[in-house]
């Protein structure tokens, strides 16, 4: 959309300079009886490059490059840690042998043109729900390309006692930029979200000190998360999924 708006700018603009040049450079010697004046398409046609102009710097410098594609899924909201969004939905999928399970969907989208590192931390309230046997946080350790967007899905059981219920998660994501975090590709921010101390060599090497309630979380967000019903209570040990759903060149 915006490729296309701006096409349309620049074809406009070439046209109105043609004019100009018409109005300024051939009518004053060669159509001086030009209708209504010769003066008025020197002064019009200047007005009107000079709005088509303003309108190609916008679109260029100052629109988002990229589409608010997190928006769709999420009514405009929206954590943030350091240029990445996030926001997490609970979803129930049914697999090929009839296993109902839910899962967390973690929505992301990066504000910046850089690749991201990512790794994200949710951590419910103790027993409500667990992506492995035995374990109580949900770890995420991912990559997100420059201005892409898309989700991780990790499966998660709900014990009997907690499904149906709404329960508050602590929210907090660590985000790095290994070469450079790139241009603003899209502005509007999110609600900013707890961080946490990460030793990025080991980043993507999950343990149990991962998924046990042992990281400290520093100034966490809250938020609420409502528990499916009629989906497994136990779970041995759900892998994450990440899949990107759109992935928008930075130019």
């Amino acid at each position: 959309m915006r490729q296309h708006r701006k096409n349309i700018l620049i074809g406009i603009c070439c046209v109105v300079l043609l004019w100009g040049l018409f109005a300024w450079v051939v009518a004053p010697d060669y159509v001086k009886n030009l209708w209504p004046s010769v003066r008025f398409h020197q002064l019009a046609s200047l007005g009107v490059l000079l709005l088509c102009g303003a309108g190609l710097l916008y679109v260029l410098k100052f629109q988002d490059q990229a589409e608010d594609h997190l928006a769709k899924v999420t009514q405009g909201h929206r954590y943030e840690r350091d240029g990445v969004c996030f926001w997490p939905l609970v979803r129930v999928q049914t697999s090929r042998d009839g296993t109902t399970r839910a899962e967390i969907a973690l929505y992301y989208q990066a504000r910046y043109s850089g690749m991201a590192e990512i790794v994200f931390h949710l951590r419910p309230d103790d027993g409500t729900f667990f992506s492995h046997r035995g374990g109580r946080d949900i770890h995420f350790a991912f990559h997100c390309e420059g201005s892409g967007y898309g989700v991780v899905h990790q499966p998660i059981a709900v014990p009997q006692e907690f499904q149906g219920r709404t329960v508050t998660v602590r929210l907090a994501a660590a985000v790095r930029y290994p070469r450079a975090r790139g241009n603003v590709v899209r502005s509007k921010q999110g609600e900013p979200v707890g961080t946490f101390d990460v030793d990025w060599a080991l980043a993507y090497r999950q343990s149990r000190h991962e998924l046990c309630g042992e990281i400290e979380l520093l100034r966490p967000a809250s938020m609420h998360l409502t528990l499916p019903e009629g989906v497994e209570s136990d779970i041995l040990r759900g892998e994450f999924v990440q899949e990107s759903l759109v992935a928008v060149p930075a130019t």
